[in-house]
C-alpha cells in the first residue's frame, strides 16, 4: 500500500498527503494562471517551507516527493 498520494483539486492545486491519516504534507500550485508552478512543504501545522518555482507540474511534484524521501532517508543523495 502506498504511504503517500496526490490529491488533485479544480483550482490548479495538488496536495501530497499521507494515506494512513490524510495529513497534508506538501502542496504544488499554479502561480497566477501561468505555466509556472510553485511547491511548498508543510513542516509543522503552522509552518511551511517554500521549495521553489518550477517549469512544470511534474518537476514541482517530484521536488516535493524528493524532499520527503530525503527526510525519511529512503533516497541516497
Amino acid at each position: 500500500m502506498k504511504e503517500k498520494a496526490w490529491k488533485d483539486t479544480e483550482q490548479n492545486h495538488l496536495y501530497l498527503y499521507q494515506v494512513k491519516n490524510g495529513l497534508i504534507i506538501g502542496q504544488v500550485y499554479n502561480l497566477a494562471h501561468t505555466k509556472v508552478w510553485g511547491a511548498k512543504i508543510n513542516v509543522f501545522p503552522n509552518e511551511e517551507k517554500y521549495l521553489g518555482q518550477y517549469v512544470s507540474v511534474d518537476f514541482a511534484k517530484r521536488a516535493t516527493e524528493e524532499y520527503w524521501e530525503i527526510q525519511e532517508r529512503t533516497l541516497l543523495e
